[in-house]
């Protein structure tokens, strides 16, 4: 993948500079916060190399990428000539009002993404430490013990500071004063004060005194506090002082709101959830874990997921466990394992190390490369993984699995250790990921995917072919357990030897034209295969057989299929007509749909594209000439849609 390329086709995919309020990335996405959510072209962005899919969720724009996100992102952030996230998004799109779910989702991700890294390393680290306690390896007296135990719990015990500092770039404030407030909330004094019960007043106000350590909720509230009143006083403060008159009135105003009013809130908002969670989870862990593991994959999908994040949080810091976690960790070895079925089972040359690449990724804990690039593609395999996360959520909510901690793949699996040593729960736990990944993997392998036809390049030229540049490949897809026959792009042959003849049925109505006359050299000359042109009559192409759509062209002139007996074929409607961008054309089919001899695949207005100045001469393409010994062309000067046109053997 060329990142800079694939930068730059994304930004001018989604509108520009000028659409764009902000833009973060999280493991595997660029997350855009758009000003008109009506602009990006999303066939286009999906076509763009390195671009694993769309998704349009939680008042973002979501291009999921896979590994390489972070050097898109920085690609991008090049191309861009600024640092989109420290624009003010809070505002929402221009023009547009969000639903207060998708605002929030938004904050949450927003706030929490960049720290995810650290926070599960800093997690795995903590689990890695409550194994070596429990074989005996370390102990808790050792000095080795006591800085590699500070070095884990430091992000959690001033997470406020950090929680500060990521909140007020998000909020559009400077994360400075923001992480400087979360500061004070942990300050050693304020701490052994509430530790101690000691009474404390502000301007003979009573403050009431909380520890603030580990906390995620009432950071987040100052720190929206402080970036809005940091605005107004931006606004109305003398430009010659505002360096140091603004963050010292926000810091001396805010502050003490926070420990008086806000804290004190945001700490019952915090306990409320964690009993709520807990109180959900004791009506049946079993019937939760089903449910909640079942569809977690499918709450990733549309990137829903950060709205529980605070949850899972909160309950960590709140209760010093959490067990939704432990019903949901399963899940990812379940989409792990139906990549690695795949991966194995498949015959496809291009799917194989994409499957298996994913598979090493979803060990380590990242699954949209498994569900995204494999699973999702397949249909049924994503389903089959569903499945097996579910029925392994259910044994994990049996035994009452738990996590310690907050972390990933299989690095995070200490985290499930309790910290008084190996339970039931941690066996339970080690269970459930067994069971996600084993049953995932054969339910997949047996009933979630299928061999079918080869992957096809439909066309690959060193010409130009209607506008698209030398060297590109025009048309052509991994086709992901479409529902075709297995026979080999080659001709086949029967008992005795004989070569077996193929039909390839007209697409259109009108007259023949020898492709030797075609105005464009790409396909007069044979470069592209051999075959035939058609001047149609009738502005609507069909399915000249049994088979499946290889690739329709983003523009919609140009469609590949493959055959059930392995014939691969080019319909290119028009010369340069790649330049109206669709205009005039409809589809009626998509990558990867199955199709029947007669189904309708595109419409195009014939007498517009006409009026425009472009020939509507179509070429019908033998793609994969090479495979074959003979092709011969219906010597007919006139043919109707659904007559035989070229015969292959």
């Amino acid at each position: 993948m060329n990142h800079d390329k694939t930068a730059k086709e994304i930004l001018s995919a989604v509108g520009g500079n000028d659409n764009i309020n902000s833009v973060i990335h999280c493991v595997t996405r660029l997350r855009f916060n758009l000003k008109d959510m009506k602009s990006p072209n999303k066939d286009e962005i999906k076509q763009i190399d390195g671009v694993l899919t769309v998704v349009e969720s939680g008042g973002q724009f979501q291009v999921v990428i896979g590994n390489e996100v972070p050097k898109v992102y920085e690609s991008l952030l090049k191309t861009m000539g600024r640092d989109p996230s420290a624009s003010t998004t809070e505002q929402g799109n221009a023009g547009e009002k969000r639903g207060l779910f998708n605002r929030f989702v938004d904050v949450v991700s927003g706030v929490f993404m960049p720290v995810v890294g650290v926070l599960a390393a800093a997690g795995i680290l903590k689990g890695l430490l409550a194994l070596f306690i429990t074989l005996k390896w370390l102990t808790e007296d050792m000095n080795t013990y006591k800085i590699l135990f500070a070095t884990a719990d430091a992000l959690f015990y001033f997470f406020p500071i950090i929680l500060g500092f990521s909140a007020g770039k998000k909020f559009g404030g400077n994360p400075f004063i923001s992480a400087t407030i979360g500061a004070a909330l942990v300050y050693p004094t304020m701490t052994a004060a509430a530790t101690a019960g000691t009474g404390m007043s502000f301007l003979s106000i009573p403050v009431v005194l909380i520890n603030y350590t580990q906390s995620v909720i009432p950071i987040i509230i100052a720190s929206y506090l402080a970036a809005n009143f940091e605005r107004w006083l931006t606004k109305v403060s003398p430009s010659s002082i505002k360096m140091f008159l603004v963050p010292l009135i926000t810091l001396a105003v805010i502050t003490p709101v926070v420990f008086m009013a806000v804290g004190p809130v945001a700490t019952l908002i915090s306990d409320l959830l964690a009993k709520g969670a807990m109180w959900t989870y004791g009506l049946s862990p079993i019937i939760a874990g089903l449910l909640l593991a079942g569809l977690w994959q499918t709450i990733i999908i549309f990137g829903l997921h950060w709205a529980f994040v605070p949850i899972l949080l909160n309950n960590l810091v709140t209760n010093g466990f959490d067990p939704i976690n432990g019903m949901l960790y399963c899940t990812t070895f379940a989409q792990t394992g139906a990549a690695f079925a795949i991966a194995i089972k498949t015959r496809d040359k291009k799917l194989k190390p994409i499957a298996m690449s994913a598979t090493i990724s979803g060990v380590m804990g990242v699954t949209e490369p498994a569900i995204y690039g494999v699973t999702l593609p397949a249909k049924k395999a994503f389903v089959m993984a569903s499945i097996a996360g579910g029925i392994a959520g259910a044994v994990a909510g049996f035994m009452g699995s738990t996590a310690y901690g907050f972390g990933a793949g299989v690095f995070g699996i200490p985290l499930f250790i309790n910290p008084q040593g190996i339970d039931s729960g941690f066996i339970g736990f080690i269970l459930s990921i067994v069971i996600a990944f084993v049953l995932g993997f054969i339910l997949t392998y047996m009933f979630g995917y299928r061999n079918t036809a080869p992957s096809v390049a439909v066309a690959s030229s060193s010409a130009k072919l209607g506008g698209v540049e030398q060297g590109q490949t025009v048309v052509g897809s991994s086709v992901a357990n479409a529902t075709v026959g297995t026979t080999s792009s080659s001709a086949t042959q029967t008992a005795t030897g004989t070569l077996t003849e193929h039909t390839v049925y007209s697409p259109l109505t009108g007259t023949i034209i020898p492709l030797t006359e075609v105005s464009d050299e790409a396909f007069s000359t044979g470069a592209m295969g051999q075959g035939v042109a058609i001047k149609p009559s009738v502005g609507v192409a069909y399915a000249p057989f049994d088979g499946v759509i290889v690739t329709i062209f983003k523009t919609k002139h140009a469609i590949g299929l493959l055959s059930e007996d392995g014939v691969e074929i080019l319909i290119h409607i028009g010369i340069n007509t790649v330049s109206l961008k669709g205009k005039h054309f409809t589809s009626y089919v998509s990558d990867g749909d199955v199709v029947r001899k007669g189904d309708k695949l595109v419409e195009f207005d014939l007498a517009a594209i006409q009026a425009a100045g472009y020939d509507t001469t179509t070429s019908v393409i033998v793609s994969n000439t090479s495979s074959y010994s003979d092709i011969q062309i219906n010597s007919s000067s006139q043919v109707e849609q659904g007559a035989a046109l070229i015969s292959v053997k």
